[in-house]
C-alpha cells in the first residue's frame, strides 16, 4: 500500500489503518459501532459490560494486551460475543 497505510481484516471485511495503530483503538472502534446492537445493549444493561471478545490472528487476546499490540498489514482480527445471556 506504498506505506500509507495498512489493510486488517475484521470479521472478514478489509480495513485500512495507519501504520502504528494499537489493538485497542480498533476494539475502541468496534464497541462504538455495535453499541445500540440488541445483545449488546442487553449486555450493558444487565452487567455493565458488553462481554465482547477479541482474537488476533487466530488467538484470543486479553483486554489488559490491548494497548501493547501494534497491528501489522495482514493482521486478522474477529470479535464474538462469548454469549448473548438470558
Amino acid at each position: 500500500m506504498e506505506g500509507s497505510g495498512m489493510t486488517v481484516t475484521i470479521n472478514q471485511k478489509k480495513h485500512d489503518f495507519p501504520p502504528g495503530t494499537k489493538l485497542a483503538k480498533v476494539v475502541q472502534i468496534i464497541r462504538e459501532a455495535n453499541k445500540d446492537e440488541p445483545v449488546t445493549k442487553s449486555l450493558l444493561q444487565k452487567t455493565g459490560k458488553d462481554h465482547l471478545t477479541f482474537i488476533l490472528n487466530h488467538r484470543l487476546v486479553r483486554p489488559r494486551e490491548y494497548d501493547s499490540i501494534e497491528l501489522k498489514e495482514g493482521d486478522e482480527i474477529r470479535w464474538i460475543y462469548p454469549y448473548a445471556g438470558g
